[in-house]
C-alpha cells in the first residue's frame, strides 16, 4: 500500500491541482509557392512572435480535430489533408508544452485574421526571408518542414 492510499480524496485532489503539468499544443502551418503564412501573436504567451494557427488540445479531441478547429477559429480556414511534421518539448514564455505540428492543405483559400485580440499582422513570407522573432513552435515546424527532422527535445 502506498502512502497516499490513506489520504482523503480532497487532499489528493488539491495536491494534483497544485502540480503543474505540461500542456498539449497543436499547430498547423500553411505553405504555398515556397512561402509560409505567418501571423504576429498578440495578447498571449509568445506575444509579438510570428506563428500560425494553433492552440490547446481539448479533452476528447484528436490532434487533427484540434488543428482543424484552431485553423477555422483563428484564420477562417477549412483544412483538408493534414500531414504530420514534428513533436517538440517547449519550455518557454514561462510555460511548458508538448507541441505537435502539421502542414495543412487549404487549396486556394486565403487566411483571414478572425481573432483581432490574438493576432495583429499577417502575410505570406518566403522561407529565405522570414520575420523575427518566430514563435518557438513555429521555428521547430519550419525546421522540420525544411529538414524532415521530427523530434525537437527543446532548447
Amino acid at each position: 500500500m502506498n502512502r497516499y492510499h490513506q489520504l482523503p480524496r480532497a487532499i489528493l485532489g488539491a495536491m494534483a491541482a497544485e502540480t503543474p503539468r505540461p500542456k498539449v499544443g497543436v499547430g498547423v502551418i500553411f505553405v504555398r509557392n515556397d512561402m509560409v503564412f505567418l501571423a504576429k501573436r498578440h495578447g498571449a504567451h509568445g506575444e509579438d512572435t510570428w506563428a500560425s494557427a494553433g492552440g490547446h488540445l481539448e479533452n476528447g479531441e484528436t490532434l487533427e480535430e484540434c488543428g482543424r478547429r484552431e485553423s477555422m477559429e483563428e484564420l477562417g480556414l477549412a483544412v483538408g489533408d493534414l500531414r504530420y511534421l514534428c513533436v517538440s518539448n517547449i519550455i518557454a514564455y514561462d510555460k511548458h508544452y508538448v507541441d505537435i505540428e502539421f502542414v495543412g492543405d487549404i487549396g486556394d483559400q486565403e487566411p483571414r485574421l478572425m481573432e483581432p485580440d490574438a493576432f495583429i499582422d499577417s502575410g505570406w513570407f518566403p522561407f529565405n526571408n522570414l520575420p523575427e522573432p518566430l514563435f518557438h513552435a513555429m521555428r521547430y515546424a519550419l525546421d522540420s518542414y525544411r529538414t524532415g527532422q521530427q523530434y525537437f527535445p527543446g532548447d
